[in-house]
């Protein structure tokens, strides 16, 4: 070594300090590739009835362990969660609308995305998962229909992919998004017949739209308020799922709807006088009011009450609601109890559930997922 010359010694320390750095980069905002995921079986058609049966077997109940969240205090208020690789995102209609925490030990990392009507402000924002590794996700802004991508660092900057407005319904468009690919997307959006599944894509300068599904389930029922759920994607499966909020119906399908399988418990509760009452949807159960997806499964978070209903028992400190897990082709795998009520996401890397309650200053909790098999 006494023969090198300094200048090699330059070199040699310049690149130890640059590999440092990036090591120290990957540990918090880039995670090794993630495993490729072993094909599954094909999807089956038909529709599957389980009313009056409790197709999990023993529903598993958890007890949440409360997460002090590194000194970040919030109310809840329309959260959604996500997480991408070692980071949590969390969307809260609050002042600063976004917070990203470095998992598992929860270290805040920091609060983008001011509230407000000027420009690149979000007045009510959504997440969109996205298949793009070099950012955290997508953000879209409702009201203005701009997208945004999210990175790592907490940048928000907007992208050059444009959605159409809805042409029907005085323009009313209320998009539910997942990225599949790049300048790729899938969404459910109100139209004529109360929902769709729609796909659009850019290729150069041009933009085509498809409607891929309807999800209507009465020709008879065309609101789109009626058909409110919860839309997730699996691309590397080929595989989607709606969740109905007011119907206890989930599909599972590919992502042309070639193959379409309908998990049917019950459809009868549903009132539809209720769409011409004010607050009147909140007159009927609430089936799936959230939804989760993994690589291997899909979570659906079920409450299964009217809000008056959880209301009462949250006053009386009667605090729960339920998780069910699912296999990519729609056959029940576990149905979880948790001890709180709130916004969930569900980390399947470290089998944990991640909640927000909505009646705890210390508002994370976490839950752990059992084995496949396991009751």
């Amino acid at each position: 070594m006494k023969y090198l010359s300094c200048f090699f010694v330059a070199i040699l320390f310049v690149i130890t300090a640059c590999k440092q750095k990036q090591e120290q980069t990957v540990a918090v905002n880039h995670p090794a590739p993630e495993e490729t995921i072993k094909a599954i079986a094909p999807l089956e058609k038909g529709e599957i009835f389980y009313k009056n049966k409790e197709p999990f077997g023993t529903i598993i109940n958890l007890t949440g362990q409360q997460l002090i969240a590194d000194t970040v205090i919030f109310k809840p208020r329309e959260t959604r969660m996500l997480v991408k690789g070692n980071q949590l995102i969390v969307k809260n209609l609050d002042q600063y609308m976004f917070m990203r925490f470095l998992l598992p030990d929860m270290k805040f990392l920091g609060y983008s995305g001011r509230s407000g009507q000027g420009p690149d402000e979000f007045s009510y924002p959504s997440l969109v998962p996205a298949t793009d590794t070099t950012v955290l996700c997508y953000i879209f802004e409702l009201p203005n229909q701009k997208l945004y991508k999210f990175g790592k660092e907490g940048t928000v900057e907007r992208d050059s992919f444009r959605f159409s407005k809805a042409e029907r319904w005085g323009g009313f468009s209320d998009k539910e998004i997942v990225n599949i690919a790049p300048d790729d997307f899938l969404y459910v959006e109100t139209n004529n017949t109360g929902k769709s599944i729609f796909r659009t894509t850019k290729t150069g300068d041009s933009t085509t739209i498809r409607e891929i599904y309807k999800l209507g389930l009465s020709p008879n029922l065309k609101s789109g308020f009626s058909y409110i759920g919860d839309f997730v994607v699996n691309a590397k499966q080929n595989r989607m799922a709606y969740a109905y909020k007011y119907f206890k119906i989930i599909k599972f399908m590919d992502l042309e709807a070639q193959t379409v399988r309908t998990i049917n418990f019950e459809r009868e509760e549903f009132d539809e006088s209720s769409l011409h009452i004010t607050n009147g949807l909140d007159q009927n159960v609430t089936h799936y009011w959230g939804a989760c997806a993994g690589d291997d499964f899909v979570y659906f978070l079920y409450s299964g009450r009217t809000p008056v209903e959880v209301m009462r028992e949250n006053n009386k400190k009667q605090y729960y609601i339920y998780v069910e897990q699912y296999d990519w082709n729609g056959n029940p795998v576990h149905k979880y109890k948790l001890d709180r009520w709130g916004y969930f996401t569900v980390d399947e890397k470290n089998k944990l559930i991640y909640l927000v309650s909505t009646n705890d200053d210390d508002p994370f909790f976490t839950f752990s997922l059992a084995d496949r098999g396991q009751h």
